[in-house]
């Protein structure tokens, strides 16, 4: 790890521990009338895998796919090096993902710094579709040890949390956690009727993937700090169906077999296109939804992960076809919301 990666580390859990007292405390007072250990529970919750959800079939900044580069590269980067979103397309010195990791990383890393942070979530309902399916169709899940080198935010940094942590005062997260709960019956994107069914989830022993999640707005965000490579720091790969027998499942075959990672296949989200409504995300989501299906889809009436890539590709190479729905920037905005669209309702 670079200098200024382990420093960003350093500071975010001298930020934590002010706190660290207190969190253990209030964590104390919940779990004690259960006969929970506190720190038996934040262990168990840090067991749980970090996935990094992406969307395999994108280009990046040199004109190939994702999966192309992975491939080829065995290495996982962030978007202020490849270009590649799911969000917001601002990770350039003054932009809004630069301004806000300068705060939640009290600006260790300097401005010209390209080796930022990766982005994932802590599956703790270990989601099949992974723990944020907002950002993507496929996932990578994260072999154990990385845990040591990643920091955490209770909500996406894009709305400047508070609650920043390491895994050893991960208590802030958890702590956060709870008072959710308490505020709001519920735990990320579930809703709970107790503390007491939130510690049962919590220390449920099961650590197999059972069932989608559909968690598109609520996550417990991680960052990993210093590199990510294949062969060493991950230990799976689940793919949507959708893409099986295409070149981009071929690709992430070949990917697994080069890297020693196991392959996984998410059932397909797949949504019929009358069903697309306009209140979810925006008008023009159905409209794109049916021209995605006379284009790509041979008029069968669906819309998932590979055909929304297509269009996706499309769009980067020929504009000027869907400029009937918008111009480049809306039309980015309207793929990655009727991804949305689908990840939920498919």
């Amino acid at each position: 790890m670079l200098h200024y990666q382990k420093d960003a580390i350093e500071r975010v859990r001298k930020y934590a521990e002010a706190k660290n007292e207190q969190h253990m405390a209030y964590l104390q007072e919940i779990c004690k009338p259960f006969n929970v250990d506190v720190c038996s529970l934040i262990n168990h919750v840090l067991s749980k895998p970090v996935t990094i959800n992406f969307q395999p079939d994108r280009f990046s900044n040199n004109g190939k796919t994702v999966i192309e580069n992975l491939l080829a590269q065995g290495q996982y980067h962030g978007q202020f090096r490849t270009g590649t979103t799911n969000g917001g397309k601002t990770a350039f010195i003054g932009g809004d993902r630069y301004l806000w990791e300068q705060r939640i990383f009290f600006d260790a890393y300097p401005p010209e710094a390209i080796d930022r942070p990766k982005y994932g979530a802590l599956n703790i309902f270990q989601y099949i579709d992974g723990a944020s399916a907002r950002f993507g169709s496929c996932f990578f899940t994260l072999k154990q040890d990385v845990i040591h080198r990643c920091t955490f935010a209770y909500g996406d940094s894009s709305t400047n949390p508070d609650t920043l942590c390491t895994s050893d005062t991960f208590a802030a997260v958890l702590a956060s956690l709870f008072k959710d709960i308490k505020s709001n019956c519920r735990m990320l994107n579930q809703v709970i009727a107790s503390e007491q069914e939130a510690l049962a989830i919590l220390l449920n022993p099961c650590n197999e993937p059972k069932h989608i999640g559909r968690n598109l707005d609520y996550c417990i965000e991680a960052h990993i700090h210093g590199d990510i490579f294949l062969e060493d720091d991950i230990d799976g790969f689940y793919m949507d169906q959708s893409f099986q027998g295409t070149f981009f499942g071929t690709q992430a075959e070949i990917m697994c077999q080069k890297y020693n990672i196991k392959l996984n296949w998410i059932p397909k989200r797949q949504l019929d296109i009358h069903c697309i409504g306009y209140l979810f995300r925006a008008p023009k989501i159905p409209l794109l939804a049916q021209k995605i299906d006379s284009i790509f889809g041979n008029g069968q009436g669906v819309v998932n992960a590979f055909l929304i890539g297509q269009a996706s590709r499309d769009i980067d190479l020929y504009p000027e076809k869907w400029a009937d729905l918008g111009n480049k920037d809306q039309l980015f905005q309207y793929i990655k919301q009727i991804w949305h669209t689908v990840a939920y309702f498919g």
